[in-house]
């Protein structure tokens, strides 16, 4: 009996981690460019089929999370500087130590030196391999990513897209991050849309649902767990009594 026990304290746990991420999901609607993920669960089979599972077997447990990056809507900011990818792709900034991450947030802004840098400050690279450095905030940015100030082209922003965006993993301030030696590749039509930023890909309904399907199964896990504990309670008083 303490393998139910066992199977059904697994779904208490899987469900409370499946609201954690529903949790994050409903704080984050409001912040730019942030893109769901679903935990995804591995069964432990093996370890319950060799009888390991009297030892308290978590028979499903987190293995990692998928990230959706499926665009959001376009949200008008009317500053020059914010920048909105409309379809694939991600922008390259670079970090402290030298190595690039990639990035759907477009929240731009000049440094005191005249850099054009994100959200964390970290510089945003061209698509010359370098930072880019504008004269001025009120620059105007082609769709393809060509920057222009009183009719001279001053810079490109880069733009670049993965093979297999399921090759990225989450990082700090909504940057994501190769894994497995994965590398872009300049993106070869690029569509940005300058004074935009791009929303959240959060649904409020959709995870609303999803909050209310989980709290249901959370409760079903209970009951189980509830059960499995009276039958074991049972069976001890039917083995006292013989």
């Amino acid at each position: 009996m303490a393998s139910g026990k066992y199977g059904a304290v697994a779904g208490l746990i899987g469900r409370m981690q499946m609201m954690e991420n529903i949790s994050e999901h409903l704080a984050s609607i409001k912040v730019h460019s942030y893109k769901k993920g679903t935990p995804t669960f591995q069964a432990q089979l093996a370890e319950a089929s060799s009888g390991l599972a009297t030892k308290g077997t978590n028979y499903v447990k987190v293995s990692g999370e998928a990230i959706d990056f499926t665009p959001g809507q376009l949200e008008f900011t009317g500053d020059p500087l914010h920048m909105a990818i409309n379809g694939d792709g991600f922008f390259q900034v670079q970090q402290s130590d030298g190595s690039f991450g990639y990035s759907r947030k477009g929240l731009f802004q000049l440094s005191p030196e005249g850099v054009l840098v994100d959200s964390n400050g970290l510089q945003v690279m061209s698509a010359a391999g370098g930072p880019l450095n504008l004269p001025a905030p009120d620059v105007d940015i082609a769709p393809d990513g060509n920057i222009w100030y009183q009719g001279q082209q001053v810079g490109q922003i880069a733009v670049f897209q993965f093979a297999d965006n399921s090759l990225l993993t989450r990082s700090r301030g909504g940057m994501f991050l190769p894994v497995d030696g994965a590398q872009p590749n300049p993106h070869p039509a690029p569509q940005l849309a300058q004074k935009n930023l791009e929303t959240s890909n959060v649904d409020m309904m959709q995870t609303m649902v999803r909050m209310t399907s989980n709290l249901r199964a959370f409760e079903a896990s209970q009951k189980a767990l509830r059960i499995y504990s009276e039958m074991s309670s049972k069976m001890a008083e039917i083995g006292l009594v013989q």
